[in-house]
């Protein structure tokens, strides 16, 4: 460390600039940063050439600029260590308020600090400007450190992800469209007209009518839709992959749902054509999708750069441009609507109640919707199975995400994971099997095991329980059960 320390310390007392490792420092900090906080969004070759790229074109634009003004021109060298530092110190300041400094307060602050600083300081603009470029590759090995915790959950075998028996090889004995229509965050009937709902929402009877079964007290495993419908494909439960971090954005979650899982591979391998149709680019932000045969949104549609919400779509009308009721191979289509959502957070009592009002007037138009896309597809297709399945609650009631993750009350707690859960089977479902199907984890296994009438897949299936994560006293999360097998809200360590 002393030697690290004694070699510092020359580069900043040092006469000589170091342009090209002030560039450097500017370009790879907020990419290292990025990457680092975002891994499981861009864990991808694409990614990586994309930001490669960015930081040699960035530091090659930069010299190139530099080499021209103030090696080419005389009366420029000597201001170079003053560009150098007003640079740097601009770049920190376009980092700091982007990051940490990320509101107008806080802006005001760091620029206060900053001028602060400059003013009790000695104005050396070489020796600053060092100092900063070491601070930045400093910081940049902090996050290169985090960076090499999440390759290595990405290089690690996904034990999880094995199957107890031989379901990947199932054979269906009859071959139904199938229909997942998945409305994001709509909760079940008996948490509906529960507190903190208290509504009465008319689909799940009109659901009754219309020839589905509406299953009672049914329920997520997980509280997100990342990790809910990770674990939906996977027909198994991953209780956060086993992480050293466990976190919501957990390991190859993306990678499970649209790039390889068993539920997409058994519909492909009993000749089925796979649908993938998303309301935005979330699912696909890796840009790793292949196992379905169709995506409305292709890779090419959204920047390496998208948080989610940059691309969206029409998922109905997308639906039907690619539905072919007439077409003899059997389809399944995965349709995600993203209504009526969770709540947003706010931490007064009122806003509470707003966010719930807000919430259920999502509800009377997602409603609407899905009457609709029901309706047009019961009338192409009287033989196929229409499933309604969101992939988590609601969230009513809840004020923050440290309340996601610390709430013990059993009524929040079940608004997290409490979710709707109807099937119109279209006479496809043997008798009896679905008698423990209870949370989503196992509908995928009730369902080819009812197509295959082959009741020997029930002997697997998964525990009901539902896992959350929970604020530990070093600030990181622990894995917790939330709900038993049984349906009691338990809230203890897994």
């Amino acid at each position: 460390m002393s030697s690290l320390r004694d070699k510092i310390q020359d580069f900043i007392s040092s006469e000589k600039e170091a342009p090209l490792l002030t560039f450097l420092a500017i370009a790879i900090t907020p990419v290292l940063f990025y990457v680092s906080n975002n891994y499981w969004a861009v864990n991808s070759l694409s990614h990586l050439l994309f930001f490669s790229a960015f930081i040699f074109g960035f530091v090659l634009l930069l010299y190139g600029i530099y080499f021209f003004v103030f090696r080419r021109i005389g009366r420029f060298k000597s201001k170079q260590k003053h560009v150098l530092f007003w640079l740097i110190t601009l770049a920190v300041i376009i980092f700091l308020s982007q990051t940490y400094f990320n509101s107008t307060l806080k802006r005001i602050a760091l620029l206060v600090g900053m001028a602060v600083i400059g003013f009790v300081l000695p104005f050396n603009p070489r020796k600053h400007y060092k100092k900063m470029v070491v601070v930045l590759l400093l910081f940049s090995c902090l996050s290169f450190v985090r960076m090499s915790v999440n390759i290595y959950e990405d290089i690690k075998r996904d034990i999880w992800l094995e199957q107890p028996d031989d379901i990947e090889n199932v054979k269906f004995k009859s071959f139904p469209n199938v229909y997942m229509i998945q409305p994001d965050g709509y909760v079940s009937k008996k948490m509906m007209q529960s507190s903190p709902y208290n509504y009465k929402s008319d689909l799940y009877d009109w659901l009754d009518v219309n020839g589905f079964k509406v299953y009672d007290n049914f329920r997520s495993n997980y509280p997100a839709s990342l990790t809910s419908n990770a674990s939906l494909f996977a027909m198994k439960q991953h209780k956060y992959a086993d992480m050293i971090f466990p976190k919501i954005e957990f390991a190859n979650g993306r990678e499970v749902i649209t790039k390889h899982n068993p539920v997409a591979s058994i519909f492909n391998s009993n000749g089925y054509e796979t649908y993938f149709i998303a309301e935005d680019e979330y699912f696909q932000q890796n840009k790793k999708q292949e196992i379905f045969d169709y995506y409305n949104i292709e890779k090419d549609d959204f920047s390496h750069l998208t948080k989610g919400g940059n691309e969206v779509r029409d998922v109905y009308k997308d639906f039907k441009a690619v539905y072919k009721p007439l077409d003899s191979t059997p389809k399944f289509f995965f349709i995600e609507k993203l209504m009526p959502h969770h709540v947003a957070f706010f931490k007064t009592d009122e806003s509470v109640l707003k966010e719930r009002d807000r919430y259920l007037s999502r509800i009377e138009e997602v409603n609407i919707w899905l009457k609709d896309i029901i309706n047009y597809i019961s009338e192409k297709d009287g033989n196929g199975i229409i499933i309604i399945l969101a992939d988590h609650g609601g969230w009513v009631g809840l004020r923050s995400f440290n309340d996601l993750y610390s709430n013990e009350k059993p009524e929040l707690i079940n608004s997290i994971f409490s979710n709707i859960a109807a099937i119109k089977w279209t006479g496809h479902l043997e008798e009896g099997f679905d008698k423990d199907l209870e949370s989503n984890v196992n509908v995928f296994r009730v369902l080819f095991a009812s197509l295959s009438k082959n009741e020997k897949y029930l002997d697997h299936m998964e525990e009901d329980i539902s896992y959350n994560l929970r604020l530990n006293s070093f600030g990181n999360k622990d894995v917790i059960e939330a709900i038993d097998h049984n349906g009691n809200v338990t809230t203890k360590d897994k």
